[in-house]
């Protein structure tokens, strides 16, 4: 008895991991209205937990069909998980209204990476590794540290 997870619940986590962070969006976006204050906290919870279990999903199907096109969507989440942070901390409420539609294009995307045929046989392996790594962004200027005296 095997007790790893079948590719269609990984897809099926995939897929419910889409549809809390598309509500958890929905929610943080209501702030944009001055009239109307949403409480933000927990929906700012879901929205990571729901983007770290997209991120582990694309993992774990890129092990499950020794192919690298997943990892190079799970490193896309996990470079919105980064945006989502200074995005959050400096209230830009509208940004997550229309991060709404890069979850409608995830369901896509996946169902294209699931369905489409790949013409080879055996892994599918990175042609530039290198492209695919999550590196500190280097443009964005660095806080000074504060000195002592």
């Amino acid at each position: 008895m095997s007790s790893g997870l079948t590719e269609r619940e990984i897809l099926d986590r995939y897929v419910q991991a889409l549809g809390e962070a598309k509500a958890a969006c929905q929610y943080l976006g209501l702030n944009a209205d001055p009239q109307y204050l949403a409480p933000r906290g927990a929906h700012y919870g879901n929205l990571r937990v729901a983007l770290q279990a997209l991120e582990g999903s694309c993992r774990q199907m890129a092990h499950f069909r020794a192919d690298a096109r997943w990892i190079k969507l799970g490193f896309f989440y996990a470079g919105v998980i980064r945006k989502m942070q200074v995005r959050f901390i400096g209230q830009r409420w509208l940004w997550f209204k229309e991060l709404i539609a890069l979850f409608e294009t995830g369901q896509r995307r996946m169902e294209a990476l699931r369905d489409r045929r790949t013409g080879r046989t055996g892994a599918i392996l990175p042609t530039q590794p290198t492209d695919w790594l999550l590196l500190p962004d280097i443009k964005r200027p660095q806080p000074r540290m504060p000195t002592f005296h």
